[in-house]
């Protein structure tokens, strides 16, 4: 599961959707996984279904509001960076300084998203 990440509708619900939210966003997905008793879906499929969802014309505006949330914490999960070519800079010593700070920033966010993920997953548990 560390290939690929993964996310349930508890999960959903602990980053702020409703129970509907979560589960209209997941209806059409294919789950890649099962934790526990829960289905787990693709965080890629999962962000694909919010946008597609969002452009949906007649959606209320705190409906909007809580799926692009949503999405956002979703994103920050999965930690697309692009890597900066630090070769073309000036100062060799710089470079590989500015390089060392990106990946520990990286591994950082990437840690801090994972505790988010625990956090929703243990909220969207026991609200209900």
């Amino acid at each position: 599961m560390d290939a690929e990440k993964v996310t349930t509708r508890k999960q959903l619900q602990g980053y702020g959707a409703t129970r509907y939210q979560a589960q209209v966003v997941t209806k059409n997905l294919t789950p890649v996984a099962k934790q526990n008793r829960a289905y787990a879906y693709a965080l890629t499929d999962v962000i694909t279904s919010i946008r597609e969802y969002l452009q949906r014309p007649r959606i209320k505006a705190t409906t909007r509001q809580t799926l692009e949330i949503v999405l956002q914490s979703l994103l920050e999960r999965l930690g697309n960076v692009l890597q900066v070519p630090f070769t073309r800079g000036t100062d060799p010593e710089l470079s590989q300084l500015a390089k060392q700070l990106t990946q520990a920033m990286c591994g950082t966010d990437r840690a801090l998203a994972e505790l988010k993920a625990t956090a929703a997953t243990i909220k969207g548990k026991y609200s209900t």
